[in-house]
Parts: C-alpha cells; structure tokens; sequence
C-alpha cells in the first residue's frame, strides 16, 4: 500500500501537466451538467417517508379542497368603506382574477352574504357600488354583522382589510406560486395602499427565496474573506489563486454530480456551495502551511512538495474521512432531502481532498520556487508568538488548564439543560423582515393566521342511529366541538358547514336571531344543502361522510400544538358521543410535527457520526488511551455548543440540531492533524512527551490556526443572515470550531503532557 502511495506522488510530480488537463476535463464535463441541474423548491419534500401523519394529511387533501392556498392581501387606506375605495377594490379584484393560476377573488366589493325576505337569500352586497353615504354606512353595518366575514376580510376595529386569493391547486408550487405572487406584486402596487401580504403560499414562497438568497447573498462575502485572509497569512498569489480554483473546482464537481445522479437543487441542498467554499479550503491551508514549512528546510520544489504529499496526505484523507461521516450520517434520516444533502456534502469534502493532493502540487511544480525570503515572512508573526505563548502556558499550567477545562465542562452541561426544542413555523424568521412583519400584523389584525383543520366522522361501527353527517344530532354535535375549539387560547376563527346551515335558517326566518341555530329536522337540513349545498363543499367530502371544520390559530411551537390537539381529543372523550371521530391535521400542525421528527433524526445521525468518528480513531491509533485522549476534547464543542443554544436561547431546529453532525466531523480534524503530528515527533525527540507537544503545537499548530481563523471567519458571515436558521447555523458552527481549537492547543497537550499514554510503533497506521 505504501508502494502504491509512493507511485502515485512521484506521478503527480512529474506529469503534472497530465493531472491539471485530466482535472479541467472533469471540471468541463460537470460544468455541463451543471447546467442540467433542477430547481425543486418544495415544502413538501421536508415530509418525512412512511409517517401516517403525512399520510393522513394527503389523504385529507385528496377528500377536501386544499387549506394551503389561500393568499390574504391585507391594505390600510382612509376608509375600507369609502365609494372611492371600494371601487379601487372592484378593479383590483379583476386584475387578480385575470392571473392564470388564481382560481377565486373575494373582498368587500364582490361579497355575497345571507339576507332575509327574499327569495334569493344569497346575494351581493354591493350589486353596484353606491355613492350615497347612508347606502354605503347600510352594506358596511351588513358586512361587519355577519360571522362569516369578521376577521376574515375585515379586522374587528375596522382599520386592516384584505383580498382573499384562492390559487388553483394544480398551480400550488413553488414556481408557479412564484409566478403567480409576482404578477400579484405588480398588480396590487397600481393602488396606493399599504400592503401587506400573508398566507401559507407567502410563508412558503417567501420562505424559499430568503434561502435562495442567502446563498446568493453570502457566497461572494464568504468568497472575499478567505481571499483576504489568504492575501494576508500567505502574501503570494499562486497560494491565493490555486485554492480558490480548487473551491469553485468542488463546487462545480458537486453540482455536476447532483445533476448527474438527479438530485434537485432543493430547500436543503441550497447551501452547499457555501458549505464547500467555508469546509473545503481547510485542505489546501494545512497543505500549504506544510509545504512552505518543508520548503524552507530542504530548499528543493520537488522534494518538498514529496515529503508533504507522504507526511500530510494520510492526515488530510483521514480528516476528510471524518468530515464526510459528520455529513454521511445524515444518511440515517428518512427525509430524502435530507440524505441527498447529507450525500453530496460528504461528496464534495472527498473532492476537495482529492483535488487538493493532484491539482494543487501540479501547479505548484509548475510554477517558480517561492523566494526563501517570503518564505521566512512567513514563519515570523503573531500566529508564532501566539503559539509560542500557548507552549509556555501548557508546560507551566497543565493541571489548572484541566481543572478550568472541567469547571467550563461543568457550566456547559448545566446550559445545555435549558436548550429549548420546542420552535413555531416564524421563529425561523427574524422581527424586521417583511414577511416576519406582515404574518404578525395578520394575526394582531385578523386573528390566527395558520391553518388548523379538524375533520369530523361517524365511526364506521357504531350502537347510534346516525347515519350520516345530515343528521340533526351530529350537526348539534359539531357545532359545539367548532364553538369549544374556538375557545381554546391561541385558536381564531372556526368554520365549518353548520355555520352556513345556521345563517340560511336565520335568513329563512326574517333574519331573526332566535333561529340561528341548526334545524330540528332532517329534511330543513336537506333544504339547505340542496340549495345551498356549493358554499360549503370545501366543508364537507364528496358523500357526506365527513366534515371539515377550517379555521386558523396563531404562530405556536410545537408544544403548544401537543396542548392543543390533547385539548380536542380530551373533549371528544368526555363530552361527544361514542360514534363521533375525528383528526386533527393541516399544514400547521404537520409542519411543527415534522420539525420535531427532523430534531430527533438529526440528533440521532449525531449519534451516529460520533460512533463512527470513534471506530475511525480505533483503526487509527491502535490504542484506546489514545482513542479516548482524541474523543474527549471533541465532545467538549459540542458541550460548549449546546451550552451556546441554552443561554442565549437558540432554539434546537432542524438547521441548529444538524450542526451537531456537521460542526463534529469538522472539529475532530483538527485533533486528528496534532495526534499524527504528535505521534510523528514523539520517537523523534526521544520520547520525551513535552517536547512533542511544543513541536506539535509549534508546527500543525501553525495550520490548524490558519484553518480555523478561515472557518471561523467564513461562518461568522453568516450570523447577518435575515434567516434564523442560516445566522444560528454560521453562529454555532464557528463557536464550535473555535472552542475545538483552544481545546486541542490546550487542554489535548495537557492532557498528553500528565497521563503520558504509553504509545508503541505498531499502534499507529503507517
């Protein structure tokens, strides 16, 4: 195997002009693809494989129109009321209903609502749209009477009303949607209103282009800083230029190989540039850092570039390895999105690796030697006295460092108790941004503004004489679970068929309030639905076995949502009768429930990488002293990350649980490169274990420092992201980063330093 190894140094050195045209042909066959590559921004995706409340949430969609489509365009003006105002309205609504994809428009203007004493009990309440002021005060007492309409298409003070735009169901995805919020854009902006736009497609549309972007937004930013801080620790072009190549290089392999296997540039797989361009130049840096190091003792290109391939190589491949199983974990989760990102990443560490040990020695043989004064630039700085301080500090304090490393092991268990899992769908957004702004105006204004859906049935084996959902005695009956649900904190406005039911028999009574209520016999029932039976049919399913009540409730996590539902079931048990069942679903509570599901699978694909990471350490370092040294300063950035998430109140989402995986298989490399350098010096200096730790920490310190700064920088970019989970994301993996380094430039030396394991030649890979 070492042979082999060998072989293949001594080809990449000298054909290097063979490997870069092998690798720019690569490069030119996945740039096409590339341009092959989808765009799939769909929820949907999110829902995990073999979940029956999925299941059932489709089932539902395939029974009842849709609760998600529902777009509400709310506007402030002098006077919702006014002549001139509703005639604005008038003409807005057709212009909205001109829009392919829109399936309905409603808004004060074109309003139908139930009045007594007329044969047609249905009708509008502007058949034109009067200027007399006494008229005008009549329909706007009307409108603001009805149930029907309160908190729907006008708030309660009067102040915020709205356009409801119902999309056609075929027309409910992102692109379209898209499309279709575009033209609403441009049209709504022809009235000079202030708008603000809310519903599940704004959530979901909305959602997706923050995402889209961010990775637009911070890839340039992400870019300019390591550029700057390869200008500033290396002061040579080709080292600036060559890892920047090999990053865009690995990038584009990665997008050539999504589309190749048809993998969709999705809501997950969005932020895997940045991911590479962040991850991936750590190779490059250690390889660098060696390669002037041997550069400036040997004084020969080849032979330095030789002894970094042979000495660095295995440490870079084995790093790389562990990065990828952080990422290759995910692979546990039965959320295909989530194991297509999951797959690539790993993909595109392993091509960084691979191109890192051919590309960048190719070029660098090609190139001139560097000068030997640029290259003694480089050994002189505050990274060395940083470094040269840290080996005074280890060698005089190695027991206080320990003792501190347990008294922060301590705190950071305490914070990591207080982590909150518990997140609602607009806590991924943060207060300033437009659509965190216009969703809660829309529910201060209009009440709740996410969709609950309670679906209401008669067990199929039952000791009642109900047969079906006409019955006199199951409409009684879900008019009390719609009124009870109503009442529940945090749940809007209810509807459901017996609100239709109640308003007709009003109105077929000379609207007197005494007969709003549901009708003694079947056969007014009847009536009704014969009728009338075409305003409620997204209420009820297509043979009257089922019933829908439709309603919204506000932005609550996902424990609240548990009360919630606990609240429903309790009451059906207690006070409904045995023959009633029903089901609590829609987009809301689906989404809180698959959040907590995508939590618990991440965390355990944590699990997962770290069992992994440690079987890797074991087949590593042939010892289990040593295997237990490389694990215990890795666990400490997790501690320190979750301790992070306690205090200052970062909930556990999907995003911030995932980093646990990602941050892990990115901080062990650093332990990995001072291990294998570590066991490098050891026999070298004799055995004497202080010394080997100032080697260690002088030399691979150097490189892990430079990798680090990169990283950390390149995350903390991501903290100004609009996007919760984006900033949360850049925000822990830095910190994580950050604490692995001082742990393994402190508290690992330290460690070496006291217990002293005793290290044979065999127990180490060669």
């Amino acid at each position: 195997m070492r042979i082999l190894f060998k072989k293949s140094i001594n080809l990449i050195l000298d054909y290097p002009r063979w490997i870069i045209t092998g690798v720019s042909v690569i490069t030119l066959v996945m740039l096409v693809l590339v341009n092959q590559l989808k765009m799939n921004f769909s929820i949907e995706q999110l829902f995990a494989m073999n979940d029956p409340a999925v299941d059932r949430y489709f089932e539902f969609l395939d029974e009842f129109e849709r609760e998600d489509n529902l777009i509400l365009l709310l506007y402030e003006c002098d006077d919702p009321f006014s002549y001139h105002n509703l005639v604005l309205n008038q003409k807005l609504i057709q212009k909205f209903e001109s829009i392919i994809g829109v399936h309905k428009v409603t808004s004060l203007s074109n309003l139908e609502i139930f009045t007594d004493g007329d044969d047609e009990l249905l009708r509008p309440v502007y058949p034109y749209i009067p200027q007399s002021t006494d008229s005008l005060q009549e329909a706007k007492n009307r409108i603001l009477s009805s149930p029907l309409v309160q908190q729907t298409l006008i708030s309660n003070d009067g102040s915020l009303a709205s356009i409801a735009i119902e999309l056609d169901d075929v027309f409910n995805n992102h692109d379209l949607r898209e499309k279709i919020i575009n033209e609403i854009d441009v049209k709504q902006n022809t009235v000079d209103w202030t708008w603000h736009q809310a519903g599940i497609p704004i959530l979901r549309t909305r959602y997706v282009q923050l995402m889209v972007s961010d990775t637009i937004r911070f890839l340039i930013p992400v870019a300019l800083m390591i550029i700057f801080l390869f200008t500033v620790i290396f002061r040579s072009l080709p080292a600036l230029i060559i890892p920047m190549s090999i990053i865009i290089m690995v990038v584009i392999w990665t997008m050539g190989l999504m589309a190749a296997l048809n993998i969709d540039f999705n809501i997950m797989t969005y932020i895997i540039p940045t991911l590479l361009f962040i991850i991936g130049i750590g190779d490059s840096v250690h390889f660098l850092v060696k390669y002037y190091g041997t550069l400036a003792m040997v004084k020969d290109k080849r032979e330095a570039l030789y002894q970094t391939i042979e000495k660095i190589g295995t440490a870079i491949f084995l790093t790389s390895i562990t990065t990828s199983i952080g990422f290759g974990s995910l692979l546990r989760s039965n959320i295909l999105i989530v194991r297509q990102f999951g797959t690539m990443t790993a993909a595109g560490v392993m091509f960084a690796f691979i191109l890192t040990i051919t590309f960048l020695p190719a070029m660098l043989m090609l190139l001139k030697q560097t000068p030997a004064k640029k290259l003694k630039s480089y050994t002189v700085g505050f990274r060395i006295k940083l470094l040269n301080r840290l080996v005074k500090i280890v060698r005089v304090y190695p027991k206080q460092i320990i003792i501190f490393t347990l008294v922060v092991i301590v705190i950071c268990i305490f914070g990591s108790f207080q982590i909150n899992p518990h997140n609602s769908l607009m806590d991924d957004l943060k207060p300033g941004t437009t659509l965190y702004d216009d969703m809660m105006l829309a529910e201060e204004k209009m009440g709740s503004i996410l969709p609950l859906e309670i679906i209401v049935s008669i067990k199929e084996f039952n000791s009642s004489e109900i047969g079906d959902i006409k019955d006199p005695e199951f409409l009684r009956n879900l008019d009390l679970i719609q009124q009870y649900v109503s009442s529940i904190d945090d749940v809007g406005k209810m509807v459901s068929m017996t609100d239709y039911i109640k308003e007709f028999n009003r109105a077929m009574n000379d609207g007197n309030n005494e007969f709003y209520s549901i009708p003694q016999t079947r056969s007014a029932i009847a009536q009704t639905i014969l009728i009338y039976g075409d305003e409620f049919n997204s209420l009820v399913n297509f043979d009257y076995t089922k019933a829908r009540i439709s309603g919204r409730v506000k932005d609550i996590d996902s424990r609240r949502a548990v009360e919630i539902k606990n609240d429903i079931n309790n009451y059906i048990m207690i006070y409904m009768p045995d023959y009633i069942d029903i089901e609590i679903t829609g987009t809301t509570f689906l989404a809180l429930a698959t959040n907590d599901h995508l939590v618990h699978n991440l965390t355990t694909s944590f699990m997962a990488a770290f069992v992994l990471i440690t079987i890797v350490m074991i087949i590593l370092f042939r010892s289990v002293p040593i295997t237990l040294i490389s694990i215990i300063p890795n666990i400490i950035p997790m501690l320190a990350m979750a301790a992070i998430m306690g205090y200052f109140d970062i909930l556990l989402r999907p995003p911030t649980a995932m980093t646990f995986a990602v941050a892990f298989g990115i901080a062990v490399d650093d332990t990995i490169h001072f291990l294998i350098r570590y066991r490098m010096e050891l026999p070298a200096l004799g055995w004497h274990y202080r010394d080997a730790n100032d080697k260690t920490i002088m030399t691979t310190g150097l490189a892990m420092t430079t990798t680090t700064g990169i990283l950390v920088a390149g995350f903390l970019i991501l903290i100004f992201s609009s996007f919760r989970p984006t900033a949360d994301f850049g925000l822990l993996a830095a910190s994580t980063i950050f604490v692995a380094l001082i742990i393994d430039l402190t508290f690992l030396p330290a460690l070496l330093g006291l217990i002293k394991p005793k290290i044979r030649e065999d127990e180490f890979l060669n």
